[in-house]
């Protein structure tokens, strides 16, 4: 590879670090599916850990801007691919999707406000899109 396509391999890179840094770390449960099925949340760049421990394995695949957390406004959702798919039981014996026959296959991370993030959760085959039917939605806060 030249030095030109490392360069811009680099630039590529290091573009992509700002937006999961806007969704990695610690995130506190705030909507009453979060509080009761999840949990609090930690973000890294390849899990996802639940207030019980358990942890799914992400893969970023891109993001796409849409109203993904409900407000109907249109925000830039990171889009994650779940490493194998899942829906594993996490507080109260409440399941992740919910839906036993159809695992949670992509969540998108995207801000609802100015301190908040939604994960949506979908089943679908390839990467959803804003219009695409969420399986659940969960609200956290910093």
């Amino acid at each position: 590879m030249d030095k030109k396509a490392l360069l811009v391999a680099a630039m590529v890179c290091g573009l992509a670090q700002p937006a999961m840094a806007a969704t990695s770390g610690k995130w506190g449960a705030l909507s009453n599916t979060a509080t009761s099925i999840t949990g609090d949340i930690d973000v890294s760049a390849n899990a996802v850990t639940f207030a019980n421990g358990k942890s799914l394995k992400i893969e970023a695949v891109g993001s796409k801007k849409g109203a993904w957390s409900g407000t109907g406004d249109p925000v830039e959702g990171e889009i994650f691919k779940l490493v194998p798919p899942s829906d594993p039981v996490l507080l109260n014996g409440n399941q992740f999707c919910g839906l036993p026959d159809h695992p949670a296959t992509y969540i998108v991370l995207a801000p609802d406000t100015d301190d908040g993030m939604s994960m949506v959760v979908f089943t679908t085959d390839s990467a959803p899109t804003p219009e695409s039917s969420p399986c659940a939605i969960y609200n956290y806060g910093k």
